[in-house]
């Protein structure tokens, strides 16, 4: 098992990101063609149970999710540094657990601050579900069975954050996500820096692959570019184009120029998604200009919210187990 609760990552926005785009994550609409992996190793792995994904009509021919694409993405780069499938096994085990969505709630019910700054669909229908106790009760399992890597991706997608999955050498792995660093337990930050590994980055391959034209109808699902950054996308596809130029934000940035090259659209994309770009300006075969600026950014509040969780959370788990001990009640593990 893993040394640490992975719903330590969920937050009232990740729950509502998660709300608004489960659906879309997880319709079925791509095929083994659009994952480019061979249909005989995607069979294999099925039979390994390292993926899960069935065939949704008579013929047998197999449907993906995003969802599902991404986890294949995932497990595919794994082989290609050399993980062995027991050790994928484990994670596709644990990472597809599903969420346990009454002790969230319970952290959320302790914590107004966290359930006041919600502002997903249903609000005052859930705010009144939680605060009243009621999920204690409730029966919610559901045919959407939430997961830790649809989570993952959420974090990815919906709240921006760099997200990787750093597997040992030793087979123990965790997910990793930069701005969460400070809540990681000591000693696995620790092994982290001092113990061989590979890390493979959820976000990378989401942006990677989404501008793919199999997947580019889910840059407007889950608006990951606005429009005019969406247009630059598209005329670096194109070849439309005869340089680009960046300013950054950081002062310690210096401004750079990107040419006609097989790498420029994979750049693009990750300065786009970096979010620390000034503007951009592309120049066109004619010598036109055709300029980006970035949006203003709010003041964040999530980071202070989530600690505030976190420290919740740890005080009810602190508070269930001293019960436990003085009760001398067992558990099995």
């Amino acid at each position: 098992m893993l040394a640490f609760k992975l719903e330590n990552f969920i937050d009232t926005h990740s729950l509502d990101r998660l709300a608004d785009l489960y659906d879309q994550m997880n319709e079925k609409r791509l095929t083994v063609k659009d994952t480019g992996i061979n249909y005989r190793m995607i069979n294999h792995w099925d039979t390994m149970d390292i993926i899960h994904f069935g065939r949704n009509n008579k013929e047998g021919n197999r449907k993906f999710s995003f969802a599902d694409f991404i986890w294949i993405k995932v497990v595919n780069e794994l082989r290609s540094f050399g993980v062995k499938l027991p050790v994928i096994k484990k994670i596709a085990q644990e990472i597809y657990e599903p969420i346990p969505l009454k002790e969230i709630m319970h952290s959320f019910a302790q914590h107004s601050q966290a359930l006041d700054q919600y502002y997903g669909k249903n609000k005052a229908e859930l705010l009144k579900f939680i605060k009243s106790g009621a999920y204690k009760t409730a029966d919610l399992r559901s045919d959407q069975e939430l997961n830790y890597m649809q989570v993952l991706m959420i974090e990815a997608i919906g709240i921006g954050n760099l997200v990787s999955l750093i597997v040992f050498d030793d087979g123990e792995w965790f997910p990793y996500i930069k701005s969460q660093e400070p809540h990681y337990p000591k000693e696995l930050l620790a092994k982290k820096e001092m113990r061989s590994q590979i890390r493979i980055s959820i976000t990378d391959i989401i942006y990677r692959f989404i501008v793919e034209d199999a997947l580019k109808e889910y840059c407007q699902i889950f608006q990951l570019f606005d429009s005019k950054e969406d247009k630059l996308i598209s005329d670096i596809k194109a070849g439309d184009y005869k340089q680009l130029d960046i300013r950054f934000k950081s002062k310690e940035r210096e401004s750079i120029e990107i040419k006609r090259s097989k790498t420029a659209l994979t750049d693009l994309v990750n300065i786009i998604r970096e979010k620390d770009y000034k503007e951009i300006i592309l120049t066109d075969k004619m010598g036109k200009e055709f300029r980006v600026k970035a949006e203003p950014e709010d003041t964040p509040t999530l980071l202070k919210q989530r600690e505030e969780i976190f420290a919740n959370m740890d005080a009810i788990s602190a508070e269930s187990k001293g019960k436990a001990k003085s009760k001398s009640v067992r558990v099995k593990k």
